[in-house]
């Protein structure tokens, strides 16, 4: 329908998911009122911020092949129109969301809307930083799903979440705008691609962010908000996103055809990244601070954990070889345990040094 066309459905699905895997991330065992509150609050609030970003750009989507049938520059809906329902779903969602979740959720929603079609938007014909601009407010709706389930703002979960979602909106969103730079220029929007001819600064962009997404599972594990295991299994769909990378920026320059295959693979590539990404990272979180471990509403999706990591272990190379000392997971338990050792060695030598000093 036309509101589902305004609304960006897909666009506006891909942020609930993320949004419900920021909830997940924080809450056991769940309650369906307020999981259902949270998604359908953070859709609304979307749904807003889409409907109002295409009332600002008509203009401009009526000179774009790929947006010219959208329902405003089309003229199947009047802006006046367009305007009530950005209004009213945008009330509507900041509303569920403080009703119904708490008014730290509900200030992030009405921030992703007056971010994304008062500070995006207007950027977008002006400077190719638009770009990390919306993948600033992209990073917000994992925060709402997070919040919402008693997650702290500042926390490192919360750093992790809207983190990821950050970093993997620039290649997203940068091979996009390669495939569709034409389009983009027509419109007149400042996109990178856009003062990029040879295409060169575009895939390093893409690759440099490629390479951060790679980083940040071991930065996760390293700070022990998820096991060892969830950075071993990383490297599968990170060996995509950086292979898809690369083969982008080792195009020959000006090789149109050739570059635009790359682009769109690296953009296909993305889209099965979070998916993977955030359902890793439920599998293989260390630890739930909201929720009591002995609570028997707690016990049976820890257990169903249990199950698939039991079941994950079936296709484990070392479990084949019964060479457990191939185990990623025990070698990285043994890493970590020489470590701790090493650290507590270096503290109680220093604490015993200061102890011996004469005093001044």
């Amino acid at each position: 329908s036309i509101y589902l066309e305004l609304s960006k459905a897909k666009l506006s699905g891909l942020v609930v998911m993320t949004t419900g895997a920021g909830h997940l991330l924080a809450q056991l065992p769940l309650d369906p009122l307020l999981l259902g509150a949270t998604l359908s609050g953070t859709f609304l609030c979307a749904a807003s911020a889409n409907t109002l970003n295409q009332v600002i750009e008509i203009p401009r989507d009526a000179r774009m092949a790929r947006t010219a049938k959208r329902p405003l520059p089309s003229g199947r809906i009047s802006p006046a129109h367009a305007l009530a329902f950005a209004t009213t779903t945008g009330g509507a969602g900041v509303g569920t969301l403080l009703a119904l979740t708490n008014p730290t959720t509900a200030a992030l929603g009405a921030a992703t809307i007056g971010l994304y079609a008062g500070v995006y938007t207007p950027l977008k014909p002006v400077t190719h930083y638009n770009t990390w601009v919306g993948a600033v407010v992209g990073a917000v709706p994992p925060l709402m799903g997070w919040t919402a389930a008693g997650g702290e703002l500042l926390s490192p979960e919360a750093a992790l979440l809207s983190g990821a979602l950050f970093l993997w909106q620039i290649p997203h969103f940068l091979a996009l705008a390669w495939m569709y730079r034409a389009d983009y220029a027509a419109g007149g929007y400042e996109m990178l691609p856009r003062r990029d001819p040879t295409g060169e600064r575009t895939a390093a962009v893409c690759l440099e962010y490629s390479c951060y997404l790679t980083a940040l599972p071991f930065a996760v594990w390293a700070s022990g908000l998820t096991g060892c295991m969830f950075a071993v299994e990383s490297l599968a769909f990170n060996g995509v996103m950086l292979a898809a990378a690369a083969r982008f920026v080792l195009a020959p320059p000006n090789a149109r055809v050739q570059q635009a295959q790359y682009a769109r693979r690296l953009f296909f590539a993305s889209l099965g990244y979070l998916p993977l990404f955030f359902g890793c990272l439920l599998l293989h979180q260390q630890s739930n601070r909201h929720a009591a471990t002995e609570d028997e509403e707690v016990a049976a999706p820890e257990a169903a954990r249990a199950r698939l990591r039991e079941a994950g272990r079936q296709y484990c190379l070392h479990e084949q070889l019964e060479a457990p000392s191939l185990c990623p997971k025990g070698a990285a338990d043994e890493v970590a345990a020489v470590a701790h050792e090493v650290a507590a060695g270096a503290a109680a030598g220093l604490a015993g040094s200061r102890q011996t000093q004469p005093p001044s």
